[in-house]
Parts: C-alpha cells; structure tokens; sequence
C-alpha cells in the first residue's frame, strides 16, 4: 500500500513541479523581454530625429530644387551617415526618384532609384512621420527605415530617409544563448536569434496578407512558410519537432511583438527529478521489506544468501539514481550560471542604453551649430562661423567632459567645482533643448533673477540635471493643446532654487515616491529607460543639494532643484522675485 500511495503522491507532485517550473521560467521570460524590448526601442530612438533634422538642412536638400548640387550632397549625406552609424542616407523627390544618397558611389546606389512604393515614402509625403522594416530592394539587406518630409515653405518638396541596420542587435541578442524573435503585425519574423526561421510565419498567412507584404516588397521573394505545426496556442508551440513554452510582449512600434522561448524539456525537468526522489522512496521501501524479510528467515542460509544478492542489486541502483541526481544538479547549476552571465550582459545593455541616453541632446546640437557653420561659411558670414565654431568647441569640451562625469556615478565626489552662475547653466540648458522645443513646439519660459546666483558647484553636471529636467517637461505636456514649460530661478535663504513646472498631467500621487527609482518611469516604453531622474537626483546629492517633485493647483508637475550659493545669505530683490513667482503658480 505505502508504495501505491508514494506514486499517486508522486503524480500529483510532478504536475505541481511542472506548473512552477512554468510560473518561474514566465517570470523569467517577462524580465528578459522588458530587456529586449529596451535595447530595440533604445537603437532605434538613436536614429530617429535624424531625418527630421536633415530634411531642414539646406546642404541635404538643396538638391531637390537645384539638381547641381547633388555631387555636394552625397558628400554630405556619406560623411553623415559614417558619423552617426547609419545604414543609408538618401533623398528623394516628390515623385519617390532619390536624387542623393549616401551610398552614390556603390555598386549598390540608390541615386536613380525609385521608392515610391514604399510605405514610408507615402507617410512621409503626407506629412507624418514613416516607419518601415523591410529588405532593401535595391542592397537585400534588411533594415529600419524612418522618413521625414521636407518643411512646409520649402523651395522643393521631398523626402529624408535613414536606413537603421539591425544586424549588431541581433549579433548582441546570440551572445546572451537565448531563443528570441520579433514578429510584425501579421506575425512574421523578421529579427531574432533564430536565422532559419526569418521571413517565416507563427501562423498561416491569408492570401490577401501575403500579397499585401508582396507589393510592399517588405521581404523579397521570402516564402513566408508557416512555422508552427499543429494549433496556434497562446503559451505552447511545436516548431521543426521541438515543443516550445512562449512568453510575448508588445513592442510599441508599428504593433511588433517579440516572443521568448524556452524548451518545453527545460519546464519538464524538475518532474523527472520529482520521479526520481518518488523511486528512491520506493526502492528505500523496499529495502526495508528486505530487512524485516531477512530477520524472519535468517535461519535459513539460502534465503540470506538470496536476500543478500538482492540487496547488492537494489544498492547498486541506488547508486545509480544518486549519481543520476548529482548530475541534474549539475545541469541546474550550469543553468544558472549562464543566467548570471545573461543578467551581466543586460546590465552592460542597460548601462549603454544610460549614456545614449546623457549624449542625446548635446549631439543634437552639435549636428545644428555644424550645419549653420557650413552654411555661414558659404554665404562668407565669418564672425557667424566663428561663433558657431566657437559653440561647437564648447559642446567638444561638454561632451569629453560629460563621458567622465558618468564614470564619476559610482564614484562621487571628483567633480571639477568651479564658481559659476547657476542662470548661466540655465540658460545653457535651455540651449540644448532648444532643438526639441522647436519639435514639439511647447513654448519654453525663463524667468531668471535681476541678481546673479553664485555657487561653488560642477556647472556640467548641474546642466546635466537641468537639461533632463526639462527634457522631461517637455515630453510631460505633449498631449496639452497649449503646452508650456517654464523655469523660474530665484535665491531663497542663501540657496539657489530652480523650478521646472510644465502643464502636463502631472505626477499621481502613488507614484510620487517612486519618481527617483532607478529604471522607474512614467513615460511610454518607447521613449522613457527610467534613468534619466535617478542619475540626476545622485548628482544633485553629490552637489550637496537636493532635487524634489510637487503638485501644482494649476496642474502638471514642478520639480525643485536647491543648490547651496557661494555667499550665504539672500537679498531683497530676491525676495520678492520668490514672491512673486509663488504667487504666479498659486492661481
């Protein structure tokens, strides 16, 4: 009876076994693909204002009104795309004609091409942002592409394309030994870790979807097979034999959606293991009938002898089952090790994706002050170019400076401090986010005291905090129809006190507290990492100063930025600009 019963015990423990397997390796799943989603969306937020900014460059589209510059505009076009990391670079007119490019002298050129079947041609044209994945129709290499039309008020109409290469991101997804793929909107892979399942299909396709995909030529001459074999199942899948346990996530782009998986023989281990221990229990069991049998008939030679032979064999298998076990924890060991190795690998992604994110903004403006200057210096404006130059050198020594302030993160306190006007860091900051207001159009406000605000700080690392600040700000209030950021900067009981205050819809108050958490954001997933306030607030501590959020009576969101001043004390003037303010932001 007791071995009857271990085994129905065992038969209901295997199946618990195999249910928490399965909530762990989901567990495990969801982490992973909140990851990958992150690096997808973080390599192609790099290049995403790119077209944008080139389609209002006069050396980039200058071409489509006066096809004689189109020896200079592939120049230009190829020496931007080598500093950015880009694909391809190219303009094309009305029509979809590209008129330059920067691969005009390949073998594979788009100068003469035409695209206009492209949907992100037609979105672009129509004056939205485009955004496409496909395989190129005239290189066959797969790629990202986003398209802006050119201003309206333009000489000519046209259109920027950049091409974003995918290939390092899928090279760094194969290093962490995984099983991830990214599907489009009618479930085709198209990215992943898995090369012979490319341009192939979860499910079936519709004629009508595969000759949608056909005249987009989104993927060449692709097959377009159907992976699965048997039932579509939300959880489980049979792909080329294997049984498969899938986990899906939203992208939050053109509706991808990327899937993790993991072998159904991994989530059946522990049962095996649960057998195992049931056997043993079993066989231990039996021993000790063996025992009670050989006390009985211990008068008797030839059943001690035969007991005794039994006994050896039973130990033996024992022996056995033990080794089997040591050797699946060994397995589980060595699993586990290559989990580390895959956490150390998304903390080296994440740690990446943090200083994109600080470098941002100072790229952009250097891209603008380098285009001005090329444009000052064919006009023969030279005190312009001068002052652009000037600027450029600036935001050299911002950039070199700011690489090392984030290798001070984790080691605080060897900031350079020097003595500075916080309104000049303000203004500064305002600077570099100039290009983004003029974007999104939110309408930026300083109001700045008549007296200056000295401080002994790191005025880098304070323009660092402001300039995320109001980048935040800025994206808070998107969804207003009149947004309006403002910073207000005043000397209250011998500190500087800078607010940031947008119209957005603020900060719940549930989430007040969290605001600061590293890798915590409010934002959607395809424009916010979460680390941009954490940084800041560690910066601000090291500064000896403090960084704070608060309601507003009038709506949205006010961060306060308190640093100590050089000199304590304050003045009356300041006073009453702190008066002043406050009652502003009361009504």
């Amino acid at each position: 009876m007791p071995p009857l019963l271990v085994l129905l015990l065992a038969v209901f423990a295997a199946d618990w076994a195999e249910v928490q397997s399965g909530l762990r390796s989901d567990a495990v799943a969801r982490e992973r693909l909140t990851l990958y989603r992150e690096t997808i969306l973080r390599e192609l937020e790099k290049y995403r204002h790119l077209p944008y900014i080139v389609a209002r460059d006069p050396r980039a589209v200058g071409v489509l009104s006066d096809p004689g510059q189109a020896p200079s505009a592939n120049r230009f076009l190829k020496e931007l795309a080598a500093t950015t990391g880009a694909a391809a670079l190219y303009v094309m007119n009305e029509d979809g004609l590209t008129v330059a490019a920067s691969n005009f002298d390949t073998a594979g050129s788009f100068v003469g091409r035409n695209y206009s079947f492209r949907p992100y041609f037609q979105e672009a044209r129509d004056g939205e942002e485009g955004r496409f994945f496909a395989v190129g129709a005239t290189t066959g290499e797969p790629g990202f592409f986003f398209a802006r039309s050119t201003p309206a008020g333009a000489p000519a109409r046209g259109v920027v394309v950049v091409k974003v290469d995918m290939e390092r991101l899928e090279t760094n997804w194969r290093h962490g030994g995984e099983t991830v793929i990214v599907t489009d909107v009618h479930g085709v892979v198209f990215l992943g870790t898995r090369d012979d399942w490319r341009y192939s299909s979860l499910a079936p396709l519709q004629d009508m979807v595969v000759a949608a995909i056909r005249s987009d030529r989104q993927y060449g001459n692709a097959r377009l097979a159907s992976l699965q074999q048997g039932p579509l199942a939300q959880t489980r899948l049979v792909i080329g034999g294997t049984a498969w346990r899938q986990a899906r996530l939203k992208v939050g782009i053109l509706d991808w959606t990327i899937h993790y998986f993991t072998p159904m023989s991994e989530v059946r281990a522990p049962r095996g293991v649960v057998w195992a221990g049931a056997g043993a229990l079993v066989l231990l069991y039996a021993i000790w009938l063996l025992v009670l049998r050989s006390r009985r008939l211990g008068r008797v030679t030839a059943g001690l002898r035969q007991d005794a032979a039994t006994l050896r064999d039973l130990n033996r298998r024992l022996v056995e089952e033990i080794d089997e076990r040591r050797r699946v924890e060994r397995e589980l060991r060595d699993t586990q090790a290559d989990l580390a190795r895959a956490s150390r690998l998304a903390a080296v992604g994440e740690m990446s994706a943090a200083v994109a994110h600080e470098l941002n903004q100072p790229l952009a403006a250097l891209g603008m002050f380098v285009s001005g200057a090329r444009l000052y210096q064919q006009r023969g404006e030279t005190a312009a170019v001068t002052e652009n130059l000037d600027e450029i050198d600036a935001l050299r020594h911002r950039m070199a400076t700011l690489t090392q302030e984030l290798k001070r993160f984790a080691r605080p306190g060897e900031s350079r401090i020097e003595t500075v006007d916080l309104r000049d860091c303000l203004k500064t900051s305002a600077k570099l986010v100039r290009p983004r207001v003029e974007e999104t159009g939110v309408a930026l406000q300083l109001h700045l005291p008549s007296r200056p605000m000295t401080a002994n700080t790191a005025p880098l690392r304070v323009e660092q905090v402001l300039v995320n600040l109001l980048r935040n700000a800025i994206d808070a209030c998107q969804g207003v129809a009149a947004p309006v950021v403002e910073a207000r900067a005043r000397i209250e009981e011998g500190r500087a006190v800078i607010e940031i205050l947008d119209n957005g819809e603020g900060i719940p108050d549930t989430l007040r507290e969290r605001i600061f958490e590293p890798f915590f954001t409010t934002k959607p997933a395809a424009t916010g990492l979460g680390l941009g306030l954490a940084i800041s607030a560690r910066i601000v501590e090291d500064l000896g100063g403090s960084l704070a959020t608060r309601a507003r009576r009038a709506g949205g969101a006010c961060f306060v930025l308190s640093l100590p001043l050089a000199v304590q004390g304050g003045d009356e003037g300041s006073e009453e600009d702190a008066r002043r303010l406050d009652a502003v932001d009361a009504q």
